[in-house]
């Protein structure tokens, strides 16, 4: 049986350009999971920040009731504060555990682009998998709704 991790989440704040963001940080076990060496510190979570359809949209992907953000069936967890995928995100794979449907699995962690002309891809070894239990994921994640500073909108600071 793998560890079974616990996740919450944080308010965490970036204030660069385009402006200060206060967005929803996943923690896994105690630790910031955007503490891992290779993520870039520009990127904010997909989760807490942005007009509350944005959000939704976001957790129903981490819920996996929504089609991912990318082709290769990975969802986001850190993007650009553009919210451009073409800027490229942190990315993964998940899904629920053939054995036991009340597991849900991060896997496959890296980063990527969705651009067709120069895509690139990175690989985070040494990050995950990481197991988590269904209700517990599930409460966290649908949590994060209007979390951080639901009101900012890049769009409107430009």
């Amino acid at each position: 049986m793998p560890k079974i991790s616990k996740l919450s989440i944080e308010k965490q704040e970036r204030d660069e350009y385009p402006g200060k963001i206060v967005f929803a940080n996943f923690i896994i076990d105690g630790i910031p999971l955007n503490n891992f060496k290779d993520i870039d510190k520009d990127y904010v979570s997909c989760l807490g920040w942005g007009p509350k359809e944005f959000q939704q949209e976001q957790i129903d992907k981490l819920l996996l009731k929504e089609k991912s953000d990318f082709k290769n069936n990975r969802n986001s967890l850190y993007i650009c504060p553009c919210s451009d995928l073409g800027c490229g995100a942190v990315s993964l794979k998940i899904k629920r555990s053939s054995k036991d449907d009340n597991i849900i699995i991060w896997y496959k962690f890296g980063f990527e682009d969705n651009l067709e002309y120069r895509s690139k891809f990175k690989n985070y070894y040494g990050l995950g998998p990481f197991y988590f239990e269904w209700e517990q994921y599930k409460d966290t994640i649908g949590g994060s709704l209007l979390f951080g500073e639901p009101n900012y909108w890049h769009a409107d600071k430009w």
